[in-house]
């Protein structure tokens, strides 16, 4: 929430609420990191107190009427004394997506869960481990769990909803310096895959740093410009990647699921945009375009919106920049058009992702 957008007593009242669900979601993240070592069990229940928290919190700073449970009506007196059914995680998600317009991705919904198929085996069916063997296996499954988390709730935190958390910008750096010496839990494991990580150099894979828990045991294959599936050995974090050269220091830069990235040699950061030039085939292009082929050019992504992502790489393949989504095929929107990676039968009258159609139109008249 931009500062200035609270206005009058109420708006103030919000403010303070949404203020104080940031301030309990840090504290109980700082909470489970203290915790991991002497009470894993504690940690994993604090841990995702936090990101339900986050969660509510962004839908607060959208409507304080979007953390109540769809089955019961919202009121504003019982919400400010805390007397309501909050949202669950997958009414969450949902709101997030049709709502605020902001939605969590396959990948991040699915380790959200997880953590909450943890927090729920705790309180319920925990039973306390009699052996440090045991003991280090739970901390281990933990650690890596929430280290997995907390990448993609940081990526949410410091990129797609930044603008809503950047007063907390600082806390989050020290909870993100924090939470990374978690990897120290996962030393074993790293050691355990050295040699096979040596074998699969040998069959010609590369290892990078994983962005979640430090280790250099990232798999990917060892292609540029083109979507593959990578895993890292140690945490498990897996996902669709990407690598270009650096345009900058020709160092190779690597992607996850978004084509939102930077250069650990030179730093310099990448968005969709600058992907999307980097894997445009620009002489296919020309000589398509001399052919009469428009669509080697730039075109929108029904998928997530993004505005000219999608380009015809040097592979022969549509693919969008922002949310590395592959596409056979392009259509023209009837009424605008502008490339689409969607169903445009009846974009005449309903538009695409970007133009309401002619319905649109008469309405404005």
């Amino acid at each position: 929430m931009v500062e200035g957008e609270w206005e009058g007593v109420e708006d103030m009242k919000k403010k303070i609420i949404f203020e104080q669900l940031v301030e309990n979601a840090i504290d109980f993240l700082s909470k489970a990191i203290d915790e991991l070592k002497d009470h894993p069990k504690f940690s994993m229940i604090n841990f995702h107190a936090s990101l339900e928290i986050f969660i509510k919190a962004r839908l607060m700073a959208e409507h304080w009427t979007l953390v109540v449970a769809k089955r019961q009506e919202p009121d504003w007196e019982k919400f400010l004394a805390g007397d309501f059914q909050s949202v669950s995680l997958d009414d969450a998600a949902f709101r997030l997506d049709k709502v605020v317009k902001s939605g969590l991705s396959k990948n991040e919904v699915e380790i959200f869960r997880e953590v909450a198929r943890h927090r729920n085996k705790m309180v319920h069916f925990f039973h306390e481990v009699h052996t440090e063997e045991n003991n280090i296996k739970l901390r281990q499954e933990i650690a890596r769990t929430q280290l997995i988390a907390w990448y993609f709730l940081h990526k949410l935190l410091t990129e797609k909803w930044k603008e809503t958390f950047e007063p907390w910008s600082e806390k989050i750096i020290e909870i993100d310096c924090s939470l990374r010496k978690l990897h120290e839990f996962l030393k074993i494991i790293f050691e355990n895959h050295k040699n096979k990580i040596e074998e699969y150099k040998k069959q010609g894979f590369i290892f990078a740093n994983c962005p979640s828990c430090g280790f250099k045991s990232h798999k990917h294959q060892n292609v540029k410009k083109t979507i593959y599936d990578s895993e890292c050995m140690v945490c498990g974090l897996n996902g669709e990647s990407l690598q270009i050269e650096c345009s900058g220091c020709d160092a190779t830069v690597f992607f996850m699921d978004e084509g939102f990235s930077i250069c650990l040699e030179c730093g310099k950061k990448y968005e969709p945009e600058d992907l999307a030039e980097v894997l445009i085939d620009s002489g296919g292009a020309h000589i398509a375009a001399m052919d009469g082929d428009d669509t080697s050019y730039s075109a929108n992504c029904s998928e997530c919106d993004g505005y000219q992502t999608v380009v015809r790489t040097e592979n022969d393949e549509h693919i969008c920049a922002s949310c590395f989504g592959i596409f056979d095929s392009l259509q023209v929107c009837q009424w605008c058009n502008e490339y689409n990676t969607g169903d445009m039968e009846y974009s005449y009258t309903f538009g695409c992702n970007f133009c309401e159609g002619s319905s649109g139109s008469h309405d404005d008249d």
